[in-house]
């Protein structure tokens, strides 16, 4: 495997049309990743881009072409295309699938889509088109897509907001990650470092790192769930057998898997963490500290109905 080094981002898109400003503005939301591919002979050479509605579907599924290339080689070119809807199922198997209908991708080869499944904002494939006339420069796309518009006879501009999520580089000496998010219970931010562990002899590969990074990336926005979910729970806030009580179940499973998967990969190699690697109990306790200032008003209302006792709430 070759260096291989990407980000993700979390992008806001607002666009608001200059000549008519009672217009309402036109939002799209995305999370974006670029998977740069080349061969250890330097010979294959491919970029794709993965747009997806959540952060770690997007990780994820970028682990998933990687894995592809670095095992099998060149992905574009195939004589036989690739099943892609097989590798999205994959990816979002299970609690994803069950349990977010919203869940959407997009994956594009020069500027062109090649894969998509779910409703996304034809706006970002206008981005992705520009993107690659630009030669892939994507901070000039913006400008780029204004262009484009007003040569379709409609001025606009285009404000667009975005944030790192995810940092990570590899090698074969070592895996870096860089992860900042942000939640309604504060950012969580931190990095670490992967180093092959003699006894058991793995190497470092990019999938494996972004599969790890997805990890953590559910995990913190899973965590704020299953916090809420907890208190909501503790003041009977959730019905039984209810499809939101199955829902918090799963998500309680699904973040224990995630914390097991991510223990395994630090017995496998040597990790260190920079600061010290947040865990999701202590994010689930954070969230349900916040939870209590946000359910407030509806357990007073429970109270006032004498659903709750008064010596069961503490304010």
């Amino acid at each position: 495997m070759t260096d291989f080094r990407t980000s993700l981002l979390r992008e806001k898109f607002t666009i608001t049309e200059k000549l008519n400003k009672e217009a309402p503005p036109v939002i799209a939301l995305s999370n974006r990743i670029v998977v740069p591919l080349i061969s250890g002979d330097k010979i294959d050479n491919e970029v794709f881009v993965i747009r997806t509605q959540n952060m770690h579907s997007c990780a994820r599924l970028a682990a998933a072409v990687a894995k592809e290339f670095f095992e099998r080689g060149t992905i574009a070119n195939r004589a036989m295309p690739l099943p892609w809807g097989e590798i999205w199922t994959d990816v979002i198997k299970g609690y994803e699938r069950d349990w977010n209908e919203n869940i959407w991708c997009t994956i594009y080869h020069k500027g062109r889509i090649i894969y998509q499944e779910g409703e996304h904002h034809p706006f970002l494939d206008i981005i992705e088109q520009c993107d690659a006339a630009n030669k892939q420069d994507y901070s000039e796309s913006i400008t780029f897509a204004e262009s484009a518009f007003s040569k379709a006879g409609k001025e606009v501009k285009i404000h667009h907001d975005s944030n790192v999520a995810l940092i990570t580089s590899c090698t074969k000496e070592s895996a870096k990650c860089g992860i900042i998010v942000r939640a309604a219970s504060g950012a969580t931010t931190f990095n670490y470092t992967a180093v092959p562990n003699l006894r058991h002899d793995k190497p470092i590969l990019a999938h494996t790192t972004l599969t790890v990074a997805a990890a953590f990336l559910e995990g913190v926005q899973l965590a704020f769930h299953v916090g809420l979910s907890n208190k909501k729970h503790e003041y009977r806030m959730i019905e039984r057998f209810s499809d939101e009580e199955r829902k918090y179940r799963r998500a309680t499973n699904r973040l224990t898997n995630l914390d097991r998967a991510i223990g395994t990969y630090e017995l496998q190699f040597n990790v260190t963490y920079r600061p010290d690697r947040p865990t999701f109990k202590d994010m689930v306790e954070k969230a349900e500290r916040v939870a209590v200032k946000i359910l407030k008003s509806e357990i007073d209302q429970k109270i006032s109905e004498g659903i709750i006792a008064s010596t069961e709430w503490i304010d």
